[in-house]
């Protein structure tokens, strides 16, 4: 007999800004009226298909919120709006993301969808093109198609009023979009009881992840990352938080025990990713069993798997059995997904006639029959990311799988419990390789410059924690769950090279502020590398660098067009239209040095240098390699003093400011503790009434290296 186990992994990453209660991506809410709800329904029709669901518990403390009316994000909350309450920046944001699904699958197939897509344009219009394009009509439309589109085709069939809605097409009214809205929370508030009377009738087993996602190894020892890649880079500072890692898997036992009634006995270690650190983390916590790569298991066993034309495996026996890990007193099972299987669903199959795909999958399966012990066949998978990539979000697929398997008399499905029990593993594996189901390593989280950053970041973060002490018990909680919350696994797959979406940045800014909040909780004063992205920047600079040493007299005024020519220069208007903060009021910087001073320069709009009033600041902001501040408190005068903070009291320095047409500012390199050859990194900021109005440039930080007193001998050598 051969026995098949789907194990279906649903997850997000936490979406929440826990300051403001605001939601930044809309993913949990459209998977959950798609993938979440559509798995389970497909499955109520098979009763003999057995499968096993992973839930992440911080999407599921998400799911929660929008069933409750709390979850709230950004694509919603311009979903409900009308055309009269869209403000301009309003329907950019919706011309410019309300098409964020597949376009072939999700968009192409609904007819009024497909022509709002051909006339927003991509590639060919400006936003504020479209903008003129788009009437009050084809906002409301695009509002419902961006939502309409995600609810699962069973959804779609069983409600009336939806089915009415995707015939109707177009001209839909206020009315017609809010009930889509309100549909979206009815759906989404059925997913639990769904997937608890499938498990309650034994049709489906439900697992956890620890439980806002972490690399489980990296977080007990980065130096596990090392196995699979000996020469890997690892950030400066070293972060070990194995208590974390076991506080996230017991939150995550206990969670799941609260959502569905019964304690977890399987766990999807998040990734995949797996270590020797964990076996007593899940074990104490009363895992019974785990899952990860068959190319982790032959690096454990020292051997390698290799499939036939046909993709029949050379060691079927090796591979499709249970295994005990052992450390110390502790123990845990552990199974291993079979990759080529797993990836077909995942990632070839939707390019099948669907036929043809589910008796290629049926054939690779039966070709194992003539093995004489009983096979644990382990196809694990993201149960939500590939359907989109299906025709009809993969239902015929399916459907048709499924009936296939209920057909076939030599293979059975099974929930991984169940065969656990009727097949206690008999090996152990003496040494669990580190690493996960990509590449059977964890550089897709780790050794990369940007991912390395964020380790620092967070390491720094968690000392400060560590030496905090309990100032404030509320607020101190509330801080340890932001670093909980940056320890996931998604913030660092999205950093580097390896991996890229539309909404990088997004994820960036995630990262960043879960980490400012964990300051602010605790009323601190963020670093405020923090501000900065740690994407490096994906398209070309926003300013130019420095190319000579510059000769500045400082009287606020352009005494000659060469006097900055050498500078480092930056353009307001040339910040992309849809990123650009309204009410700019500086429309030029400049940078610069000689051998011993810093220079800046600021050009502002007309009238607006005489509009920085007493509560108003023009701050320079140092970033890298260590914090200092350059402050003038307003209102501008022609000569000015410059208030230096570094260290715990400021320096007050005369004459270093002027200001009349422009802005000009010299600082000692001294003054703020830069040497040659340090890498700098700042930005500057004019703050109003103690809140920062506009920060330049806004999404990157100006970068320099300090001169050596050949500097320009070496610049033109090169």
């Amino acid at each position: 007999m051969i026995y098949l186990a789907f194990f279906w992994h649903f997850h997000q990453p936490f979406y929440k800004d826990s300051a403001t209660g605001e939601y930044l991506l809309p993913w949990v809410r459209l998977h959950g009226i798609k993938d979440y709800t559509g798995m389970a329904l497909i499955l109520k029709d098979y009763p003999e298909i057995r499968q096993t669901f992973n839930f992440v518990p911080c999407m599921l403390e998400q799911l929660e919120e929008y069933s409750k009316g709390i979850a709230r994000d950004k694509f919603l909350k311009l979903s409900e709006l009308s055309q009269s309450e869209l403000l301009e920046k309003d329907v950019h944001f919706i011309l410019d993301n309300f098409f964020s699904a597949h376009w072939e699958n999700m968009i192409e197939v609904h007819p009024r969808y497909r022509e709002l897509l051909r006339k927003r344009a991509f590639g060919k219009k400006s936003v504020d093109r479209a903008t003129r394009d788009f009437g009050e009509r084809d906002i409301r439309d695009l509002q419902v198609w961006a939502n309409l589109s995600w609810f699962h085709p069973l959804v779609i069939q069983s409600d009336q009023e939806l089915k009415a809605l995707i015939q109707k097409g177009k001209d839909f009214t206020e009315a017609e979009k809010q009930l889509v809205l309100a549909k979206e929370i009815q759906v989404i508030r059925d997913i639990l009881p769904l997937y608890k009377k499938l498990e309650d009738s034994g049709q489906i087993e439900t697992t956890t992840s620890p439980f806002y996602h972490p690399i489980l190894p990296l977080l007990c020892d980065p130096l596990t990352a090392r196995q699979a890649l000996p020469k890997i880079p690892l950030p400066e500072t070293r972060l070990e938080a194995e208590e974390d890692a076991r506080l996230q898997v017991e939150r995550a036992v206990s969670a799941h025990e609260m959502y569905f009634g019964r304690r977890p006995r399987g766990l999807w270690p998040s990734e995949g990713a797996v270590s020797h650190h964990i076996i007593p983390i899940l074990s104490r916590a009363g895992i019974k069993w785990t899952a990860s790569d068959e190319e982790i298991l032959a690096r454990s066993l020292h051997i390698q798997f290799s499939r036939d034309d046909q993709g029949k495996l050379n060691l079927p026996r090796v591979l499709y059995k249970p295994y005990k890990l052992e450390s110390g007193d502790s123990q845990v099972n552990i199974i291993f997904r079979d990759h080529s299987l797993s990836d077909l669903i995942g990632f070839q199959y939707q390019r099948y006639n669907v036929s043809l795909a589910v008796e290629d999958f049926i054939k690779r399966i039966k070709s194992l029959k003539d093995t004489p012990q009983p096979l644990l066949v382990s196809v694990i998978l993201d149960g939500e990311n590939a359907w989109e990539y299906y025709p009809n979000n993969g239902l015929d697929f399916l459907r048709k799988l499924y009936s296939r398997l209920q057909e076939e008399k030599g293979i059975k499905t099974v929930r991984v419990s169940d065969y656990m029990e009727m097949h206690p593993p008999q090996d152990t594996i003496k040494e669990l390789y580190a690493g996960s189901w990509i590449g059977h390593n964890l550089a897709t989280w780790v050794g990369h410059e940007e991912k390395n950053k964020a380790w620092n970041y967070l390491a720094h973060a968690r000392d400060y924690l560590k030496k905090a002490g309990p100032r404030d018990t509320n607020h101190l909680d509330l801080a340890w769950e932001q670093l909980y919350i940056a320890e996931g696994s998604d913030w660092f797959w999205w950093y580097g090279d390896d991996h890229s979406s539309a909404y990088d940045e997004t994820f960036d800014r995630l990262f960043r502020t879960h980490l400012k909040n964990l300051y602010k909780f605790m009323s601190a004063v963020y670093p405020r590398v923090l501000d900065v992205p740690i994407l490096r920047p994906r398209r070309k600079r926003p300013y130019s660098l420095p190319k000579g040493f510059l000769q500045i007299k400082l009287d606020g005024k352009v005494s000659s067009f060469l006097e900055w020519i050498s500078a480092g220069r930056f353009v307001a208007k040339d910040t992309p239209v849809m990123h650009r903060a309204s009410g700019r009021v500086v429309t030029e910087a400049y940078f610069g040095f000689d051998e011993e001073n810093f220079y800046l320069r600021l050009d502002f709009e007309e009238g607006e240098i005489e509009r920085i009033g007493t509560h108003d600041k023009v701050l320079v902001t140092f970033l890298h390699p260590h914090e200092a501040r350059l402050c003038i408190t307003g209102p501008l005068r022609p000569t000015m003093d410059l208030e230096v903070l570094r260290g715990p009291s400021p320096r007050i320095i005369p004459g270093l400011v002027a200001t009349g047409e422009i802005l000009e500012l010299r600082c000692p390199f001294s003054e703020i503790g830069l040497a040659p050859t340090h890498e700098v990194e700042f930005l500057v900021e004019i703050e109003k009434d103690g809140q920062v109005s506009e920060r330049i440039p806004e999404h990157y930080a100006f970068a320099f290296t300090t001169p050596t007193k050949d500097f320009e001998r070496i610049l033109w050598q090169v």
